[in-house]
């Protein structure tokens, strides 16, 4: 990709960058290492479309799929770069006419598709899209400005922009809603809510055997403890790279995890909290990288498992300096496909329906005393990345 098309020009037509996480990749590889699969492919369809086509007989592709390919979609035309395309040797063919955004309906279900359902015949079926713009919608993103994260096994950060802002730190498709206008771009860390189970798993058998016993829970044991410790855990420090790499906005094969000023003073307590202070570092870490490209962010929302901890909130609006929305009871992508459902088929007049299916917001203000704490910690943050580039990739070249 750098001999034949380049960074800039990559970047320039698509919006994002060079990097094995993009679907163009997977296709380049299967031509260089499969080419007999290569010459038998008819079309490359997205698991969304697959279902679609069977139910409708409709050829198609949602506007957020098209754009995670990334590589060969022009993020500024919506639409497919046959130029691209031709210079990588990617066939035009493989790819539907019908590029449509996530809302809008495809088809509807024919008579064979009502036999292998259930479904009426001529039930209409709208496009659908990615799962993580799709939760984002769930969580209420959908103004400019808006910042939807997901705090699970991994987090995603997913930025709102309703006038293009696109940075080659971030990824970047068209969102869910309103695609061919409305940009979704997000940052995360892979292993974020991966972290605190990992700890709870490896280090915290005491606190799930007295969870096991009193029937109460081991991640808030660990909170308990947490929150004895001062903000900056005495020191202690965490980089919550715990797989090997990370995506946008690190963009960093060889990043790693790892505590960092451990001493014999620091306890159990300390190494939980510096845990959760290291994902609120991770997340202002993404949120610089948003700003940076000149996106706003005027409203912010926490769902998934890891937003349920009242602390973790807490230390992530501190360390952010943004105050921090928290829905208790989301659904996640499944409200956002209901509401892409409604919006398609006309059920629902607009997106204002968002708002008023989401149930409770818990807001958690950020301290000022607390916020200049970690501004300062925030710091060695970057610095780590910085000064452990050299040992990560070297970590790498010796395996393991």
């Amino acid at each position: 990709m750098r001999e034949e098309i380049g960074v800039d020009e990559l970047f320039r037509v698509t919006g994002n960058v060079i990097d094995p996480y993009y679907g163009y990749t997977k296709m380049l590889w299967i031509r260089e290492h499969e080419p007999r699969s290569w010459e038998r492919i008819h079309r490359l369809v997205t698991p969304n479309a697959h279902c679609i086509q069977l139910l409708t007989g409709e050829e198609s592709i949602d506007l957020s799929s098209a754009g995670n390919y990334s590589g060969i979609f022009d993020i500024h035309g919506r639409t497919w770069s046959e130029e691209i395309m031709e210079e990588l040797g990617i066939p035009r063919a493989f790819f539907p006419e019908k590029i449509v955004s996530s809302e809008e309906v495809v088809g509807e279900v024919t008579s064979e598709g009502s036999k292998a359902t259930g479904l009426r015949r001529g039930t209409p079926v709208c496009a659908g899209g990615i799962d993580a713009p799709v939760s984002a919608l769930a969580g209420g993103a959908i103004l400019d400005g808006d910042l939807a994260s997901m705090l699970g096994t991994s987090m995603c950060n997913g930025f709102i922009s309703h006038t293009p802002r696109l940075s080659p730190r971030l990824v970047n498709f068209p969102y869910v809603v309103r695609g061919r206008e409305i940009t979704y771009s997000f940052t995360g860390v892979v292993t974020a809510g991966y972290c605190v189970r990992w700890f709870r798993d490896e280090l915290g058998h005491a606190e799930k055997e007295r969870a096991e016993a009193a029937g109460a829970d081991a991640y808030g044991l660990l909170d308990e403890g947490a929150e004895k410790v001062p903000p900056g855990s005495d020191g202690l420090f965490f980089l919550p790279h715990l797989m090997v790499g990370e995506r946008a906005p690190y963009w960093d094969e060889h990043l790693r995890g790892g505590f960092l000023g451990l001493t014999v003073s620091h306890t159990r307590a300390h190494m939980f909290r510096a845990v959760l202070e290291g994902v609120a570092y991770a997340m202002r870490y993404s949120i610089e990288a948003a700003r940076e490209a000149g996106l706003p962010i005027n409203r912010a929302t926490l769902v998934d498992g890891g937003a349920r901890s009242p602390l973790w909130r807490q230390i992530i609006a501190d360390a952010t300096g943004l105050g921090m929305d928290y829905i208790p009871d989301a659904k996640g992508a499944p409200l956002g496909d209901a509401i892409l459902a409604g919006l398609g088929t006309g059920v629902l007049r607009d997106h204002g329906v968002v708002e008023e299916w989401l149930g409770e917001k818990v807001r958690t203000e950020p301290d000022a005393t607390r916020h200049q704490i970690y501004d300062r910690r925030y710091g060695l943050y970057k610095l780590a990345l910085e000064q452990n580039r050299a040992l990560f990739e070297k970590m790498g070249e010796l395996g393991g």
